[in-house]
């Protein structure tokens, strides 16, 4: 199912949106973000987001593993290509991406520990690092 109706869209960052604070909740204001329809599909959904994660293009600037159509690259991750790298508890971890991987049915992009995309396993371990618009 892709995006659309993964557990991380559905269940973990509208969880993470009630813990926050009241006027942070009410600030964050929801956008539609393109997503290819997973399943080795290039048909993109649009999808309505309060708290998302970044597609491949959002971050890269370019398509490696996922579909062509997610959107364009941020200025953040243009401007400076070590903000692809993030670190959790002091450790540069990986990170997931909202695109489902193109080739794998089971699979969704993520950022890697040297700030490249690579695809793994959607029941694999990573870390998050979503965005929202106010």
């Amino acid at each position: 199912g892709g995006w659309t109706s993964c557990a991380m869209r559905i269940s973990h960052l509208p969880a993470i949106l009630t813990m926050m604070p009241t006027e942070v909740q009410t600030g964050i204001r929801e956008v539609n973000k393109l997503t290819s329809a997973g399943n080795r599909s290039s048909d993109i959904n649009t999808t309505a987001d309060k708290l998302f994660l970044l597609s491949e293009v959002e971050i890269f600037g370019s398509t490696s593993y996922s579909a062509a159509g997610e959107g364009t690259q941020y200025d953040y991750y243009k401007e400076d290509k070590t903000r692809t790298i993030k670190h959790q508890n002091g450790n540069v971890s990986l990170w997931w991406e909202r695109s489902p991987a193109l080739k794998n049915a089971k699979a969704f992009c993520r950022a890697s520990f040297f700030g490249a995309s690579s695809a793994n396993s959607a029941s694999a371990s990573n870390g998050v690092a979503f965005g929202f618009c106010f």
